[in-house]
């Protein structure tokens, strides 16, 4: 059986959404990708923008829809739809709102588990029903048990409404599966970081809005001490040394995803594409100090700041990275196994967070911020 050549793609703007559009349309598919217009700039012109940014040069096979998840039908017309079943041999959604503050708890639920509905509601017009859904890892919320590919809601609590959404949005694709409406994989990767071969990354999300906090207070302080490598800047980050997160390259959750996709049997499976190894958090940090060229930032617990109250910079750190704050403090274990049974003889491997991954990943980052683009 050829791969299917007609793709329908939700997120296509997104970071996981645009290398995948990317991917699709260098394997010569044809893509129909839905995006929001922004205020100035048109959704074709928002999504050629991004998808450039991951390799591509030619958008012949590209066909940009305007519409809104979170609208009924996608916002789109009836003839616009009715070109959608006709074509599409599988629909791609990984569109999501990717906010977390519970004060945007109405608008997560509304683009992430609303959207969701939306999506299924056109993949059951399609003639093979066929959907491929982006969810996250991060559904396991607060467990601290092993969470397993096999499960979704163990009556776990959650750091925040996103992951709610996103574990809500998995419900409801499994009830439409159980009941034969659509034929779903589901991808479940960790915290997406730059490619595993250049550190290239399109979008600063998570590790990197810690990196760019940094290099923001570095900045200011270079400009009183030019003359001096590395600066001492004594900040403390809530967070425990001997907890983990779990970094995969977005090459990695790209090439298997698709690779998981042409294999028959992938519907009705559920595939952590989350690193078998999680990097501590006492070794990530310090190496990407080194790439920052600072001194004096530490790991620490509740205790620290009873006996001496939080500094200036202290506290607005952790403002800034309130989010971020709440997965340095630990995260649930993800068992891989069946993603990585699938991927067994492809060649398609997460490669290991060594030294060198994180020199490259966050020296293209500094690279990046140093140059002002």
């Amino acid at each position: 059986m050829p791969h299917p050549k007609n793709i329908f793609l939700t997120g296509a703007t997104g970071f996981i959404g645009s290398h995948l559009t990317s991917r699709f349309l260098k394997d010569g598919y044809h893509v129909k990708a839905l995006a929001r217009p922004s205020k100035n700039v048109s959704a074709r012109e928002r999504v050629e923008k991004v998808v450039s940014a991951a390799g591509v040069t030619r958008f012949e096979n590209l066909h940009v829809l305007e519409g809104d998840i979170s609208l009924p039908h996608l916002g789109l017309s009836d003839a616009a739809r009715a070109e959608i079943t006709s074509s599409a041999e599988e629909v791609w959604h990984c569109a999501a709102s990717l906010s977390f503050e519970q004060q945007n708890r109405a608008e997560i639920f509304r683009m992430n588990l609303d959207g969701t509905r939306h999506v299924l509601d056109l993949v059951k017009e399609l003639s093979g029903r066929r959907l491929h859904h982006v969810s996250t890892a991060y559904i396991a919320g607060n467990r601290s048990d092993v969470a397993l590919e096999t499960e979704i809601d163990v009556g776990q609590s959650f750091k925040n409404p996103y992951e709610e959404s996103k574990c809500r949005a998995e419900m409801m694709i499994a009830d439409a599966h159980e009941a034969d409406a659509v034929r779903a994989s589901v991808f479940r990767p960790s915290i997406v970081i730059g490619d595993s071969k250049s550190g290239r990354v399109t979008h600063f999300h998570g590790v990197y809005a810690f990196i760019r906090a940094l290099w923001t207070a570095l900045e200011r302080l270079r400009l009183r001490t030019p003359q001096r490598d590395f600066i001492r800047l004594p900040l403390r980050v809530l967070g425990a040394e001997n907890q983990t997160l779990n970094f995969v390259p977005i090459d990695y959750v790209i090439d298997g995803m698709v690779e998981i996709s042409r294999r028959a049997d992938s519907a009705g499976g559920t595939y952590h594409l989350s690193n078998p190894v999680p990097t501590e958090n006492r070794f990530w940090l310090p190496n990407i100090c080194r790439i920052l060229r600072v001194e004096g930032i530490q790991l620490v617990g509740d205790s620290s700041f009873l006996k001496s109250p939080m500094t200036k910079l202290e506290s607005l750190f952790q403002k800034q990275m309130a989010f971020y704050y709440q997965y340095l403090q630990g995260e649930p274990r993800f068992d891989c196994r069946r993603a990585l049974a699938a991927l067994k003889n492809t060649g398609v491997e997460c490669p290991p967070v060594t030294v060198e991954f994180i020199s490259k990943m966050a020296g293209w980052y500094v690279d990046f911020l140093d140059a002002g683009i």
